[in-house]
């Protein structure tokens, strides 16, 4: 599914360090479906758990307080453009301050399960969310979600206002309709063919127009090669295909209706 870039739809992008292999590039980086062979900054730990009738594990960091702990739990969502390895800086600030960080991998994204029968929709993702938080015995969170994860933060808090302190949506997408803005649909065999011709140069021109205003440093290289490392290994399909569903699933399930808004009131 394409979307204009003003429509801040954040499509498939996220990140990576390089190969193992010394003499890699970040261009030439090569990654398993869920990202095996790339490291995040904090031990991954693994919630197995059955949804639609198969197994599926969710991988997620969950990062203890530094010094004085304050008691609190942070839960940080990841845009459709990052995994929970991308929030590294943001959970070091976090938990030097007292902090107690849990930051998952969405099913479909980075290193949790790449299913290939799967309805995906912000509700199944808040389910999965919650349960794996209950798993924790975390009862009460402070919600923090960006892009994509702002959408799926704003889905938590509608579904699970009793467990959330706060919520804090960090450049969010949904709080606006584009299907009413006219925006055409993409099929999902469209979308899938587009996410197959995801390319390093793809996601970097993508990224540095969308994200960085034009202003490129050598270290968002870092950020590229994950993504592009899913899609030059074996399974390039699976990852395509959810990428695909997920492409759907912002497109069709914006949350701005719930909040009393209407989508057509000029700005």
């Amino acid at each position: 599914m394409r979307i204009p870039a003003s429509a801040a739809i954040f499509f498939t992008i996220t990140t990576s360090t390089l190969a193992q292999d010394p003499g890699a590039t970040a261009s030439s980086a090569v990654y398993g479906p869920r990202l095996e062979g790339f490291s995040y900054a904090h031990p991954v730990k693994i919630h197995r758990f059955t949804s639609q009738r198969q197994p599926i594990e969710m991988a997620y960091l969950d990062v203890p307080a530094r010094g004085k702990a304050n008691g609190k739990t942070v839960v940080l969502l990841h845009g459709k453009n990052f995994c929970a390895g991308t929030w590294e800086v943001t959970i070091d600030v976090l938990t030097t301050a007292g902090y107690r960080v849990i930051a998952p991998d969405q099913v479909g994204f980075c290193k949790s399960t790449k299913p290939q029968k799967y309805q995906f929709s912000f509700q199944q993702l808040t389910n999965n969310t919650a349960e794996l938080i209950e798993s924790l015995n975390v009862s009460d969170v402070i919600l923090v979600g960006h892009s994509m994860g702002g959408m799926l933060a704003a889905r938590y808090a509608l579904q699970f206002p009793q467990t959330v302190e706060r919520l804090v949506l960090v450049n969010p997408i949904g709080l606006e309709d584009w299907q009413a803005k006219g925006v055409p649909y993409a099929t999902l065999d469209v979308a899938y063919a587009s996410e197959l011709k995801t390319s390093f140069a793809s996601i970097k021109a993508y990224q540095q127009r969308v994200y960085y205003n034009g202003d490129w440093k050598p270290e968002y290289d870092r950020w590229v090669s994950m993504l592009a490392g899913m899609y030059a290994g074996e399974d390039k399909e699976i990852v395509a295909w959810n990428q695909a569903q997920t492409s759907d699933m912002i497109f069709t399930q914006p949350v701005i209706h719930e909040f009393g808004i209407s989508p057509y009131r000029q700005r």
